[in-house]
């Protein structure tokens, strides 16, 4: 495993072999084309062939996809689950989007904000139909701060980060603990807009199948949300949180708006309520 230096302004272990990763996708290598390099017989023959109908095809379906809007989509659960399986699938048959994934290794929904500062992180390149993905010995946080430097992905910023779809509530007090808010909070540090869902998991009355039902429940607001960004109209401060309820299909879907200036909110609230409670004591 290759380790690169960190020279920008992400935590110190984040990168690691993101060269050997790369050098993989791209093919490196590259054996034989260095034989034919040096091989003056075949100059000849690569100045008389003309491109196939194949590789026009595969340039118009390039030039397609760099048209589309760049979704990034990471989770908690790791890289494998069904949620983020499900989601990815979707958004790729829907054929509107050039999805990417950078998701982590294995299970991280309960890390909360927290980063890799001690320890190089892995990246290895993952298999999913149609989406452009990795996954990543890291946090959420991890993830989202990897895929945004620039050093992972040939885009500089994607349209939209979703996170998701977890297994498990996240509203309420669960969002402090929860990696995949915090990754949908990360990317909204970064200034871009995200979502994160989740789905309420109950161990006797959940099914697997219940993930299917989930993502046709928040595809119409992920493409909702997507046309507002498009237009200027989604809030620039504020990232939404999604729960999607036990029964997808038959229950009402809750959307919270959780804004950046939390911090600067939470600490005025708690000044308010100190000041209305406090009473001088007497002597």
């Amino acid at each position: 495993m290759t380790s690169v230096k960190n020279n920008n302004m992400l935590p110190p272990g984040l990168v690691s072999n993101l060269q050997q990763v790369l050098l993989s996708r791209k093919g490196g290598g590259g054996g034989e084309e260095d034989e034919k390099k040096s091989d003056p017989s075949n100059d000849d023959n690569d100045k008389s062939t003309e491109p196939s109908t194949s590789t026009c095809v595969e340039n118009t379906e390039e030039e397609s996809n760099n048209s589309k809007p760049i979704v990034l989509v990471t989770n908690g659960d790791g890289i494998d689950s069904p949620g983020l399986v499900s989601l990815v699938e979707a958004l790729v048959r829907e054929g509107l989007y050039n999805v990417h994934v950078c998701a982590p290794q294995s299970d991280k929904s309960v890390s909360s904000h927290s980063v890799t500062l001690q320890e190089a992180i892995a990246v290895t390149s993952a298999e999913i139909n149609g989406a452009i993905a990795y996954e990543v010995s890291g946090t959420p946080v991890d993830c989202v701060s990897l895929a945004l430097s620039g050093a992972l992905f040939s885009w500089s910023k994607p349209l939209l980060v979703i996170c998701g779809i977890n297994r498990g509530s996240n509203c309420g007090h669960r969002m402090i603990y929860s990696g995949v808010v915090a990754g949908a909070r990360e990317a909204l540090f970064c200034g871009v807009p995200s979502l994160s869902i989740s789905l309420n998991w109950k161990k006797d009355e959940s099914q697997e199948s219940d993930f299917k039902d989930a993502v046709a429940v928040c595809l119409p607001v992920i493409n909702a949300a997507i046309r507002d960004i498009e237009k200027g109209f989604f809030p620039k401060s504020c990232f939404m949180n999604i729960e999607i309820p036990t029964s997808p299909s038959a229950n009402k879907v809750s959307i919270l708006m959780y804004f950046s200036q939390i911090a600067e909110q939470m600490l005025l609230l708690i000044y308010r309520q100190y000041a209305h409670n406090y009473r001088p004591l007497s002597n």
